[in-house]
């Protein structure tokens, strides 16, 4: 496989991951201020902090062009500001339109490489994407588009899964998407869990977290798991630690090791994967104070960092030799 197409496999797998996580935490969060108290501090605002925006700069930049400088949003016009930044705005890097385009460019880049019925599910995904995203102005529009954005996410893993050939590609691409969920599973952790917490050194109180779970679809599968335990289990250690949940960091780690392990520059992938893993296996969590927990949440995405771009590590590589290269000739 050229290397240049495995930049463009590994983005298309974490570009259709976050298509599907951001639609599900705008459900999530619709869910849990509808159902929260009026004086709740939680707000829209947060979910453009859990995919590392600035909310102060959108949401001002928002203000000023609706009422002018001096201008406040109402909490309304937030929720409307918000909506547009992470649903179609074009100018915004964690949109949903603009992921869809970034997802269908890197297919398009590596079409030979993608079976045809995933082609095709891709394409429909980003012109229903395309016709329907403009349109969601009520919360039950908007339920319901995010949920079929979820929904045809989940065909496109499906066809890819059932029509692909088991190869360094598709390696690759699974590899893109588990990363990918392992980074969102911090994130909301962090800032929709973890910053919700006053900072301390006691050892924090367990809770179950319905809000996170519902966000990574995870409701039903913690509580059967809660069941068969003799004590009570922090929705935050079974993210972390459960390896038979799909989105736990423990899942996602062992995906992203298993497909390493047949590319050619697994070594140095598998390090940072042993790295990530013995995070998790060489502290008792549930013993952790909220002030440890963070610390230990900003070390994992430090991780998931060094992660990405030890996958990457070849290609930029090959980028660089040939710069290198012209450097030599002009010197010489």
């Amino acid at each position: 496989m050229l290397l240049k197409s495995v930049e463009h496999i590994f983005w298309l797998g974490r570009y259709l991951e976050r298509l599907d996580d951001t639609a599900r935490l705008i459900n999530a969060t619709s869910h849990l201020l509808i159902d929260s108290h009026q004086d709740t501090q939680f707000g829209w605002p947060i979910l453009l902090e859990v995919l590392g925006q600035d909310s102060k700069a959108i949401l001002g930049t928002a203000a000023a062009a609706v009422e002018g400088e001096q201008g406040k949003l109402s909490v309304a016009d937030t929720e409307k500001a918000v909506m547009a930044y992470l649903i179609n705005a074009a100018d915004s890097p964690v949109s949903i339109l603009y992921t869809s385009s970034a997802l269908k460019y890197n297919a398009r880049t590596i079409r030979p490489l993608i079976p045809r019925d995933m082609w095709e599910e891709l394409n429909a995904l980003d012109l229903f994407l395309q016709q329907n995203c403009s349109m969601a102005v009520s919360r039950q529009q908007r339920y319901q588009l995010m949920s079929e954005v979820s929904r045809r996410c989940q065909m496109v893993v499906g066809v890819l899964d059932g029509t692909m050939l088991r190869s360094e590609a598709f390696d690759l691409f699974n590899i893109g998407r588990h990363v990918e969920r392992a980074d969102m599973t911090t994130r909301i952790m962090d800032v929709m869990v973890l910053q919700q917490l006053q900072p301390t050194q006691i050892k924090r109180p367990k809770f179950r977290w319905t809000s996170i779970l519902n966000a990574l679809g995870g409701v039903e599968s913690y509580q059967h798991y809660v069941a068969h335990q003799a004590a009570d289990v922090d929705a935050i250690d079974y993210l972390l630690t459960y390896a038979d949940f799909p989105r736990s960091i423990a899942y996602c780690l062992n995906r992203a090791g298993a497909s390493a392990r047949g590319l050619p520059h697994s070594v140095s992938i598998l390090q940072q994967v042993y790295q990530l893993q013995s995070l998790l296996q060489h502290q008792a969590l549930s013993e952790l104070s909220t002030e440890q927990l963070h610390s230990l949440i900003d070390h994992i995405q430090a991780g998931i960092i060094s992660l990405h771009q030890a996958i990457l590590a070849p290609c930029q590589a090959s980028c660089q030799a040939p710069l290198a290269a012209q450097t030599q000739q002009k010197s010489a």
